[in-house]
């Protein structure tokens, strides 16, 4: 049983790294590659966690290991603000003034039809009509459009 939980904390921290290096993108977002490669990962986890033991009381020592180290990592998120970046991720300024960030979109993998389908979905028809665009560490996009004073009147622009 403690090797269950041993491997358990391990394979935990290895999907916790996998996924931070796989980026901020949801689950709308993900290409069918993505997701298969998403749902593969669950498999070959689960497979490497139950190879030997596939009891029922192996298969709750895994699942209680894992709600217990997701638990674990929250407080430890709150109780220590300083590793909240690395256990919760930081969010990322990608427009600023109707301008993309360009080191922004490629460390975070981001095109600009990403950027243009988040402002379609806040009703913003052109990203120079965001003041502030910030990349959540869900996934999620906040948009911030100008109000009709702050927007140059240059026209409509293409990027």
């Amino acid at each position: 049983m403690i090797e269950t939980v041993a491997t358990t904390t391990l394979m935990f921290f290895a999907l916790a790294v996998v996924l931070r290096l796989m980026g901020k993108r949801e689950l709308a977002q993900m290409s069918a590659f993505e997701l298969v490669i998403l749902f593969l990962m669950g498999d070959i986890t689960a497979e490497a966690l139950v190879s030997e033991d596939t009891s029922f009381i192996g298969a709750l020592t895994i699942v209680a290991t894992f709600a217990l180290l997701t638990v674990l990592l929250s407080w430890a998120a709150f109780r220590w603000p300083k590793l909240r970046p690395a256990i919760d991720g930081v969010p990322c300024i990608v427009i600023t003034d109707g301008e993309p960030d360009r080191n922004v979109m490629r460390r975070e993998r981001l095109t600009i039809e990403d950027l243009n389908e988040a402002a379609r979905a806040q009703g913003i028809r052109d990203l120079a009509d965001i003041e502030l665009a910030v990349l959540e560490p869900s996934g999620k996009f906040s948009l911030f459009a100008r109000t009709t004073q702050d927007v140059p009147d240059e026209g409509p622009r293409v990027i």
